[in-house]
């Protein structure tokens, strides 16, 4: 007996896409992110912050980072909850800063999520080499 084939992945314009749920202070939103290896933060754009309650622009914590075109200092929010993937981490912190208008997706799901998947620590440890 053969055996099953594993499942494909569909790439969309190159990138994995992934519906994340966003919990604010006053609501939530599920937004269309792509999974990225990359992205040490994960990245909302500023409306979308504004609409679960927050006000990226009060925010006293910054950084600075790097982007296809420059360097950008953007905002650093904790937001209540972020969903995706059967995981649900509670205060955690994004950065705020819009993809260009021609981007498929509105924002970025970068490690400080990933890395609490259980199929991505899994993977890390296969292989990742021994010390």
């Amino acid at each position: 007996m053969s055996k099953p084939l594993p499942p494909k992945i569909i790439l969309e314009e190159g990138i994995i896409p992934l519906y994340v749920e966003i919990q604010g202070p006053t609501t939530k939103r599920i937004i269309k992110m792509a999974l990225d290896t990359g992205a040490t933060f994960t990245m909302i754009p500023p409306e979308i912050a504004r609409d679960i309650g927050h006000d990226p622009t009060l925010s006293k914590r910054r950084i600075e980072i790097s982007t296809a075109s420059s360097s950008v200092l953007v905002a650093i929010l904790k937001v209540k909850s972020i969903s995706c993937l059967g995981t649900k981490l509670k205060n955690v912190e994004v950065v705020c800063h819009s993809l260009p208008p021609e981007s498929p997706v509105e924002g970025l799901l970068g490690l400080n999520f990933l890395v609490h998947l259980p199929t991505f620590i899994e993977f890390y440890q296969r292989i990742r080499p021994s010390i």
